[in-house]
């Protein structure tokens, strides 16, 4: 009896490891979707659970008990998507490659669901944790060309750098004026050498105080 016990513990670890994996994959494979049609669909309100149940091929019950509400699968969807704009700090046309890249495949969705911010909670709440991550990490980006420590002069220039890499400008030159992919990023490249030249330019100008 203990030997048949002692040989279904491997089998049971087995199966229930198995089974986390499924589940896992199960899970990811509903974000991909959720994401997707996120992304693509004309509206926030046109995208439904049962839509995102039906294309990844599992019941509705599942996605809502994996996550809840459509409001709360956006929200995980976006928690996602954080970790992908790794920059070397100070590498000035690698982050103008890296916003080029994300604002190149997210633009239109971000206007379409800035119209809808003011009326559904989730894409407030997604937008007001866009707007803090965008701000640390252009802190983080930027760190070689701004004062050392937080300052007035430090949130000053962050808040500069947030004006020029909004998606808005984005959008506006591949959009309305029609430029090409290559010049969109070649422009924000030099709006922000442009912006850290004159900061440094700037801080030249500025005598030394005594004995520094």
């Amino acid at each position: 009896m203990a030997a048949r016990t002692a040989e279904s513990a491997p089998r049971r670890r087995y199966r229930m490891a198995a089974r986390a994996q499924a589940a896992a994959l199960t899970r990811q494979r509903i974000l991909d979707v959720a994401r997707d049609l996120f992304l693509r669909a004309p509206s926030f309100d046109a995208v439904s659970l049962e839509q995102i149940a039906q294309q990844a091929g599992v019941a509705l019950k599942t996605v809502q008990r994996r996550f809840g509400t459509k409001d709360q699968l956006l929200l995980e969807c976006a928690q996602g998507e954080r970790g992908e704009r790794n920059i070397t700090p100070g590498d000035i046309a690698g982050i103008a490659h890296v916003l080029a890249t994300r604002y190149e495949a997210t633009m239109d969705a971000t206007l379409r669901y800035l119209a809808v911010e003011a009326r559904v909670p989730a894409v407030a709440q997604l937008f007001a944790g866009a707007r803090s991550g965008h701000w640390r990490w252009l802190e983080e980006a930027f760190a070689p060309y701004l004062p050392a420590r937080r300052s007035r002069l430090q949130r000053q220039r962050v808040a500069e750098l947030f004006a020029a890499t909004e998606v808005h400008a984005w959008h506006s030159w591949r959009r309305r004026l029609g430029v090409s992919r290559d010049v969109a990023e070649k422009a924000l490249t030099e709006m922000l050498e442009a912006l850290v030249a004159h900061w440094q330019s700037a801080d030249a100008a500025v005598p030394s105080a005594p004995g520094a």
